[in-house]
């Protein structure tokens, strides 16, 4: 009974996640459950209790709240509420999460549970028993990318990425929550084999990212220098392996689509350009508020034949919210660098700075927010933030 109670709310999550790209109406799923979900985070910690805000959850309300005021609010408002909503998950979730998890060792659980959970989740879709729902805006007739239980590949990519490390970090410090540790073991591999299967350029990138700062040490010596030199060597040669062994792999890496070469990154500098030039050529108003939702996705789709965001949360909240999205945006980001920073001697520093960096090269290449990313990050900052008070409380104390 008791294993069935810990399986229980991981089976409503899958359902919750698998069925996110359905169409309800004019929505999906996804919407439909987030929004309830919302609400009540909205007024368990807006409402119901005010308290005192950590800087970058000060930035991350700011950055939230600007989508509602932009240029052409009037057309695209309804876009401008669901990216509202959508950014106000991560700063609404970490005070809920502060407030309502009791302890370290509770905390610690979560976070390894959902990422093995997350790994596990793919089972059913490499072996064929469950088919994956997902809606690429991209398709490819020549290889098949994994997506499993999410809306599409790059969700996919992000969580499993983060997810497997995640699960290394937990094995590396040789956490007393590893009680299996070949099992476990088996599991990071399989994981790493699903970022491999969802041909996605940016886990990649992510990926390689958060080994950096997960394994970086804090003085060098000639012998990790050596150590780290050859573990390059390896995933260089293994690399250059699979470009050799695998054309659908080869083709993902050089973007080559359907036996075609396609603009580099994607055309994510086509996207760039077409950001830029809609703020530049907007009014003092719209280069200040953004255009908005509708105005940015219209000038992309004229501009590259593709109505999407700019792959770029940089370049996505010039066009969309203007030079106050971009301030919001980069106060954030500075803000949370310096909430890790200045916790750089607890035990989750370096699993904060991983996570931290992977983010910020998700920003780079593709932008947006990813809803099991958040979940993520909530709970490792969370947890950072446990340690440093009750580090301040053994000062006090002592």
């Amino acid at each position: 009974m008791k294993k069935i109670k810990i399986l229980y709310p991981y089976l409503i999550l899958f359902f919750l996640i698998f069925m996110g790209p359905v169409k309800v109406g004019p929505i999906t799923f996804s919407q439909v459950w987030k929004i309830p979900l919302f609400v009540f985070l909205f007024w368990q910690v807006l409402i119901k209790r005010n308290d005192k805000k950590l800087g970058f959850i000060k930035w991350s309300y700011a950055r939230a709240t600007k989508n509602i005021v932009t240029a052409n609010f009037s057309i695209s408002y309804f876009y401008g509420i669901v990216d509202f909503i959508r950014y106000m998950m991560f700063p609404l979730m970490f005070e809920y999460a502060y407030r309502h998890i009791k302890n370290i060792r509770k905390l610690d659980k979560l976070l390894l549970g959902f990422a093995q959970f997350v790994i596990i989740s793919g089972i059913p879709f490499t072996f064929g028993l469950l088919e994956s729902k997902a809606k690429d805006v991209l398709s490819f007739k020549d290889f098949d990318s994994y997506s499993g239980m999410f809306q599409n590949s790059h969700g996919a990519a992000i969580t499993t990425t983060t997810a497997v490390l995640i699960l290394l970090a937990y094995i590396k410090s040789k956490s007393t929550l590893i009680r299996f540790p070949k099992l476990n073991y088996a599991l990071l591999a399989y994981g790493i084999y699903l970022i491999y299967l969802t041909y996605i350029r940016t886990g990649y990138l992510m990926f390689v990212i958060g080994l950096i700062f997960l394994f970086l040490p804090k003085k060098l010596t000639l012998k990790q220098v050596l150590s780290g030199l050859g573990i390059l060597i390896l995933v260089g040669v293994g690399f250059y392996i699979l470009l050799e062994s695998n054309e659908a792999f080869y083709n993902r890496i050089f973007d080559i689509r359907n036996g075609k070469q396609t603009a580099a990154g994607s055309g994510r500098l086509l996207f760039w350009m077409a950001s830029v030039e809609l703020w530049y050529n907007g009014n003092i108003f719209e280069m200040i508020f953004g255009h908005g939702f509708f105005d940015l996705i219209m000038h992309m789709y004229q501009e590259t034949g593709l109505p999407v965001y700019a792959h770029n949360e940089f370049f996505t909240q010039l066009g969309q919210n203007g030079l106050l999205g971009i301030i919001f945006f980069i106060g954030y980001l500075i803000s949370l660098f310096k909430f890790i920073l200045k916790r750089k001697t607890l035990p989750s520093y370096r699993l904060a700075m991983a996570i931290f960096f992977l983010y910020g090269s998700l920003m780079m290449t593709q932008g947006g927010m990813w809803f099991e990313l958040d979940i993520f990050m909530v709970l490792v900052f969370v947890k950072l933030e446990f340690e440093n008070v009750l580090r301040k409380r053994m000062f006090r104390n002592a």
